[in-house]
């Protein structure tokens, strides 16, 4: 088994997640070491707090968030944007230490990765490159007479031109979100509301491609 070195800097990117006060909880413990001797401000939104008790009164959900702490050495942030999700880990000493903590944080994104976003993104370019080849392909071989919408047809087409931008913007418009709340304990409960985006945004893909085949149908007869 070969034995790699470790990289000179500790990554700062992490996967779109959906997280909640027991997984903030958590990676304060792991970049506090469980220690009390440490200074910690949470940003939510709008909203500053100093201890998690006043994170949780806040309740409701935000895309963005910042967790600052601060002790003797050291220093770490946890920051969630609407474009990406970044932690910085700054501290003095053995650096076996500080990549522990990456790993750990690392491991609690990949938990509650959004699978279905983080695809999209990192295959943005080509869905769009393939969008685009579509595009060109329909408007190449489509009839040049194509007979007019009725209003019937131009209703649905306003519809899934609605619903796709309303898929694009549930992909552009967040990367990570934290809900100010505990999860849901029980089995299906949970499973939905870990899922919900994926099935939502799944109908609704589906609702799209439905009204566009007709809409394309009607239109080359």
């Amino acid at each position: 088994m070969a034995i790699k070195p470790l990289p000179h800097s500790i990554p700062s990117k992490l996967p779109p997640a959906k997280l909640y006060l027991d997984d903030i909880t958590e990676i304060l413990q792991i970049l506090t070491d469980s220690s009390p001797d440490y200074q910690a401000t949470f940003v939510a939104g709008q909203s500053k707090c100093d201890t998690l008790d006043d994170l949780k009164e806040l309740r409701g959900r935000t895309t963005h968030f910042v967790m600052n702490i601060s002790s003797p050495r050291k220093h770490q942030t946890l920051e969630l944007t609407t474009s990406a999700t970044r932690i910085h880990i700054d501290e003095i000493g053995d650096q076996l230490v500080a990549w522990s903590k990456y790993v750990n944080v690392a491991a609690i994104f990949e938990r509650r990765k959004l699978r279905l976003k983080s695809a999209v993104r990192a295959m943005a370019p080509l869905l769009f490159a393939g969008l685009c080849l579509l595009a060109l392909t329909v408007w190449m071989f489509a009839p040049r007479t194509a007979k007019p919408l009725s209003i019937a047809e131009l209703t649905n087409l306003a519809t899934a031109i609605i619903l796709a931008a309303a898929v694009v913007y549930y992909f552009v418009s967040s990367h990570s979100i934290v809900y100010l709340r505990y999860p849901q304990t029980f089995g299906v409960k949970r499973w939905l509301e870990d899922h919900k985006p994926e099935i939502i945004v799944g109908i609704t893909s589906a609702l799209v491609g439905v009204i566009a085949t007709r809409i394309i149908e009607k239109t080359w007869k």
